[in-house]
């Protein structure tokens, strides 16, 4: 074990007393003592070692445990609730697990931060933490509980033990549907440039209902068939790669430009796409010249229709302040209504996609 103890940031239990703390995932703030504390986070920005830096903290604290900084680490800190943070905590805790279980675990943080695919042992880890987290969180148990219990949930999730739960067999089945969808033409793939693809499917295939072709998830949201083209399958094959998301109506066509979902970390093992830069903690710009000029060639090509393109000029991935009124991160750009809800563009999804292409 690395540590006697951990606190969670808005527990209502007192935090210990600390020799040497280390910060994991979220912002140490103003009571790290440097020379002292060591922080373990990709949030931007962070005091992360050089030598353990990865795109999740689940894994720079798997890198920590794999090769320690010497001293007497008496205290893991973070301050806030989702699946990275618990992982990243329980790992510092479980050293040993951890590097015997390194592939499953992070993919299912990468799950969660950043709504990457994982393979069907992190599918459960994933799911299957998230509704016991989000179950604890709506009966008000307090957050220091809330890690403490998630604990021995990980263990039996990584190991199987999830009595084939409802909930995790649909939200993996949701996973599977869709995946097949892409692979049968339902939903059509193709791949533009070597960072940029598009996707293309009726609204037909949700049933006529609109909502559920252009639902976007919120953070960490569980695996659900009411979405049709789920984010983790998007990013099966697709993670660092921009995506046009076209939905056809009626001969007419929705349309959300999608950047990595893992934008908004300090991710020094994946692509950046440009434009996107950090500014207040959480806060960020996105400012890309060659997509405005794009997006006012855009308007000029639509056809007897009263909606408007709209780029992101600032951004919280976290909820807020969105980058394209009405819809959500990781969204850059959208066709959208006089009263910010998606409309529908005259423009086929081919040639959006040739004029958008050659940015990235």
């Amino acid at each position: 074990m690395l540590f006697m103890n951990i606190y969670i940031v808005g527990s209502k239990l007192p935090r210990p007393r600390s020799e040497k703390t280390i910060y994991i995932d979220g912002a140490a703030g103003s009571a790290f003592r440097e020379g002292v504390d060591i922080e373990l986070s990709h949030w931007v920005p962070n005091r992360t070692p050089l030598q353990y830096k990865a795109d999740t903290s689940t894994e720079i604290v798997i890198n920590f445990a794999a090769d320690p900084l010497p001293g007497d680490w008496d205290l893991s800190v973070n301050n806030h609730l989702d699946v990275d943070g618990i992982l990243s905590v329980f790992l510092a805790v479980h050293p040993e697990f951890a590097l015997k279980n390194r592939l499953v675990i992070v993919q299912a943080a990468e799950m969660g931060d950043f709504d990457s695919w994982g393979e069907l042992p992190s599918q459960i880890l994933f799911q299957g933490l998230t509704l016991y987290m989000k179950k604890l969180q709506s009966e008000n148990v307090d957050l220091l509980d809330i890690y403490s219990m998630c604990f021995k949930r990980v263990i039996e999730l990584v190991n199987g033990v999830y009595n084939s739960d409802l909930e995790i067999t649909q939200g993996i089945k949701a996973l599977d549907l869709a995946v097949k969808k892409i692979e049968s033409g339902e939903i059509k793939r193709r791949e533009y440039s070597r960072r940029f693809v598009g996707f293309l499917f009726s609204s037909k295939l949700a049933g006529g209902i609109i909502e559920k072709a252009l639902m976007i998830p919120e953070f960490n949201a569980l695996l659900t068939d009411r979405v049709i083209l789920p984010p983790q399958v998007r990013n099966r094959l697709d993670k660092d790669k921009v995506q046009l998301v076209s939905v056809e109506n009626g001969g007419l066509y929705y349309h959300d430009l999608f950047y990595p979902g893992y934008m908004w970390a300090d991710t020094p093992n994946s692509w950046r796409a440009p434009g996107f830069r950090s500014g207040s903690l959480n806060g960020y710009t996105f400012d890309f010249q060659p997509l405005k000029e794009i997006v006012n060639k855009l308007q000029g090509l639509e056809e007897d229709n009263k909606g408007k393109w709209i780029i992101a000029s600032t951004i919280d991935p976290f909820g807020g302040s969105p980058g394209v009124e009405g819809r959500s991160f990781p969204v850059v750009l959208s066709f959208m209504s006089q009263d910010n809800k998606p409309a529908q563009s005259s423009i086929h999804p081919e040639q959006l996609s040739q004029l958008l292409a050659p940015l990235f």
